[in-house]
C-alpha cells in the first residue's frame, strides 16, 4: 500500500501519494498551480517549501522547488507567491538599435501594456521564427513607454533568432508575447541590502530589478555587480550612469578581457568582486550558470535571500559539448540563450 502524504498549500490542504509529482497531484485534486513548460524551465510552477522533503525540481541554495519536477516524499507545507497572470498577446516589433557590436536593443509594442514583476522574462516569437526567452528591462535612458517593452538581446552570427535582427526581422515585424514568466523577480519591502549580480545580457532584468528597488527606496544600500566578456559588450554606461546618482549605490564594472583603458572597470569576473555576505541582504543574480549557481551557493551559506536567473545557451544536442566548453552551462535551467 503506497503511503499517503498531506500537501498544505497555502490556506488549503490536499493528499498526495508518496512519489507522486507534486503538480499533477495538485491538479488532480482540483489545485489550479500555475505551469507552462512541464520541464523545469520556464519556472512557472515553484512554490516555496517550508515543510518537508521532495525528491527532484530543487535548486541548488534556494528553497523554491519546481512543482514539475518535485516527487511527493513525506508531508509537505508550500507557499506561492502572488504574481501576475500569464497571458498570449499579438505585439509588433517597433525598433531595433545597436547597443554594442554583439547585443541589440528591441522595442515591441503591444495592444496593451503587460503586467509583470521587475526580473521577470516573457516568451517572444518573431512571426516564422521558433521561439526564445528575453527578460523586458527598463529603459537605459529615459522613462518607461506605456505599451512598450524593451529587450537586449544578444546577437550570434548563426543564430536562428538573432541573426536575423535587422535583416529579415525589421520594424513592423509581428511578434506573439508570452509571459510573465520566472520568480527571480523584485521582492519589496526589504529593510537590508540589496545586492545584484549580472552578466552580459543577464543585465537587462538585473537592471529592472535595480530601478524598481531604487524607485522603492532611494536611500537603501545597493550593490550592483555588473560584467561583460569584453571591453567592447559594456553597454551599460548610461543606465549606471543614473544609478551612481543615489548615495548608497555602489557599482562595481567587470570586464573578463585585459584591458589599461581605466581603473573604473575591473578585471575579472564577477564573483571576484562580490561582497560579503550576510542574512540581512537580498540577492538577486542573472546570467551565466556557474554564475548564478555559486553565487546561491554563497548566499545560502551565509543566510541571505536569494533568487536567481540562469541563462543557458539555446543549441542543437550536437552542439553542446562545444556550449558547454564556450558557458559552462547546465542542462535545466530555464533563460535559453540564443545561439543556434
Amino acid at each position: 500500500m503506497r503511503r499517503i502524504c498531506k500537501v498544505r498549500l497555502d490556506k488549503g490542504a490536499f493528499h498526495a501519494n508518496c512519489g507522486d509529482l507534486l503538480l499533477d497531484s495538485a491538479l488532480l485534486n482540483g489545485i489550479e498551480l500555475p505551469h507552462d513548460c512541464r520541464s523545469g524551465i520556464c519556472g512557472a510552477c515553484r512554490l516555496r517549501l517550508v515543510e518537508g522533503k521532495v525528491f527532484g525540481g530543487t535548486q541548488e541554495g534556494s528553497d523554491m522547488i519546481y512543482a514539475c519536477q518535485a516527487r511527493v516524499v513525506s508531508d509537505l507545507r508550500l507557499v506561492t507567491e502572488s504574481v501576475p497572470d500569464t497571458v498570449s498577446l499579438p505585439a509588433r516589433m517597433a525598433e531595433l538599435t545597436k547597443l554594442a557590436p554583439d547585443v541589440i536593443g528591441v522595442k515591441i509594442e503591444l495592444p496593451r501594456p503587460l503586467n509583470y514583476l521587475p526580473g521577470q522574462y516573457c516568451k517572444l516569437q518573431f512571426r516564422g521564427f521558433p521561439e526564445r526567452c528575453y527578460s523586458p528591462s527598463y529603459p537605459l535612458e529615459g522613462a518607461p513607454e506605456r505599451g512598450v517593452l524593451q529587450f537586449h538581446l544578444r546577437r550570434f552570427p548563426n543564430g536562428a533568432v538573432s541573426a536575423a535582427l535587422g535583416e529579415d526581422i525589421r520594424a513592423g515585424h509581428r511578434v506573439r508575447v508570452m509571459g510573465p514568466f520566472g520568480s527571480a523577480h523584485f521582492r519589496p519591502n526589504h529593510a537590508g541590502r540589496i545586492v545584484l549580480v549580472a552578466s552580459g545580457t543577464g543585465f537587462a532584468p538585473m537592471w529592472s530589478v535595480a530601478a524598481a528597488a531604487i524607485t522603492e527606496e532611494p536611500r537603501r544600500e545597493l550593490i550592483f555587480v555588473v560584467a561583460a566578456r569584453k571591453l567592447r559588450s559594456f553597454y551599460m554606461h548610461a543606465a549606471l550612469c543614473r544609478l551612481a546618482l543615489f548615495p548608497n549605490v555602489t557599482i562595481i564594472p567587470v570586464v573578463a578581457e585585459p584591458h589599461h583603458v581605466t581603473a573604473a572597470i575591473r578585471v575579472g569576473r564577477p564573483l571576484d568582486y562580490l561582497p560579503m555576505l550576510s542574512p540581512d541582504d537580498m540577492v538577486y543574480a542573472s546570467g551565466a550558470p556557474t554564475m548564478t549557481n555559486e553565487i546561491a551557493r554563497l548566499a545560502k551559506e551565509a543566510g541571505a535571500a536569494c533568487y536567481t536567473d540562469p541563462f543557458v545557451p539555446n543549441v542543437m544536442p550536437t552542439e553542446a559539448g562545444l556550449i558547454g566548453r564556450l558557458f559552462g552551462g547546465r542542462d535545466g535551467s530555464r533563460k535559453l540563450l540564443e545561439v543556434a
